[in-house]
């Protein structure tokens, strides 16, 4: 099956899409795909205004980066900054479905959070997607093991070259915002070695794993 021509990845925090479909966003940019970026948070809460703002810096060179390496623009469709982790997600949900219901039409293939996330703000965005997306697009949900309790169960896996590896390696590092309290998921290492572990499962050099979030749409071209 190969990649439709609208994608769209939707996390909860600035560097959560480079975490859980790194690969597959360089992949969709370096095919030339038109891809949509929606995020909801730039960590604020969690860390001072300041580590916020360079959260927000380094994702946007990490699009900055993309679309020089590949050419293609990324649709930055993010908008207001929520605190992470303390229940803002939850009390502003409605806000949360609306963002994501003014792209309902424009994509066919959404990745976000899986729906087994441990965190509280990663699971109200799958939750929302879950409900916009349903009739309308193929939603997947990203691979997180920090976050993984023994739920995720990859469905559908995405062989990455070597160059998508490398592309999703260095956006991770690029979060140096986030490399604080022995955070395991931003060590580059790890992130290999997941995406070896995957593409061995399927006879690939590398890969990224996802589950079904909603449904699997198959539309005519």
């Amino acid at each position: 099956m190969n990649l439709p021509e609208r994608i769209l990845f939707i996390g909860a925090h600035c560097d959560d899409v480079e975490l859980f479909a790194g690969g597959l966003l360089a992949r969709a940019c370096f095919s030339g795909r038109r891809v949509g970026v929606l995020v909801f948070s730039d960590h604020r809460g969690v860390v001072d205004d300041a580590a916020a703002a360079r959260a927000r810096n380094e994702r946007g060179d990490n699009l900055a980066w993309l679309r020089t390496e590949s050419g293609t623009a990324v649709r930055d469709h993010s908008a207001q900054m929520l605190p992470a982790c303390r229940g803002a997600f939850q009390s502003e949900r409605g806000a949360l479905y609306a963002a994501m219901e003014a792209l309902r039409d424009e994509y066919d293939l959404v990745i976000t959070h899986a729906a087994t996330d441990t965190n509280q703000d990663h699971r109200q965005v799958a939750e929302e997607a879950a409900r916009v997306f349903k009739a309308h697009a193929t939603l997947l949900g990203g691979e997180f093991p920090n976050n993984d309790l023994g739920g995720f169960v990859p469905q559908i896996y995405v062989a990455l070259s070597a160059r998508e590896v490398d592309a999703k390696a260095r956006m991770v590092a690029r979060y140096r915002s986030q490399d604080f309290g022995g955070r395991p998921y931003i060590d580059t290492d790890v992130v290999r070695a997941l995406a070896r572990l995957r593409g061995s499962q399927i006879r690939e050099a590398a890969a990224e794993a996802f589950s079904v979030v909603g449904r699997v749409v198959l539309r005519a071209q």
